[in-house]
């Protein structure tokens, strides 16, 4: 990890799964009988929304557009967390403060590291869908 960047939060450095498992518990008990469909929903819509919100990130670093990087790394955050993907939503959080220290040096040193959750993230999520449809 850079010098002077956060800790993350004791649940994310103990958790070694992309995604808290009791998270989508709680999702399929909001639900009438068990029956996936939001949990189903939210997931399709992750997986379609979450890349843009990804390529937003990278472009905002090459164009040196903070706010980008800050709006596109608060929204991943939000629906990464909303899933129990308590690791990605973690180091979007990282870019969105970052972004608005204005400290380019860690986000470009970062980056890997937030395409890495991501991906994890998104393979298991892709993994729980299959499990419920």
């Amino acid at each position: 990890m850079q010098a002077g960047w956060s800790i993350l939060p004791v649940e994310a450095q103990l958790s070694t799964r992309p995604v808290n498992m009791e998270v989508i518990q709680e999702l399929l008990d909001l639900s009438d009988g068990g029956d996936p469909e939001l949990l189903i929903d939210l997931i399709e819509m992750f997986l379609e929304d979450s890349p843009i919100k990804m390529a937003a990130i990278q472009e905002g670093l090459e164009t040196t557009d903070w706010e980008m990087v800050e709006r596109a790394a608060h929204s991943l955050k939000g629906s990464s967390g909303n899933l129990g993907a308590v690791r990605l939503q973690d180091h979007a959080e990282l870019f969105q403060v970052a972004s608005r220290e204005d400290s380019p040096e860690k986000l470009h040193a970062e980056l890997g590291e937030l395409q890495e959750r991501f991906t994890e993230a998104r393979q298991a999520l892709q993994t729980i869908l299959c499990e419920h449809r």
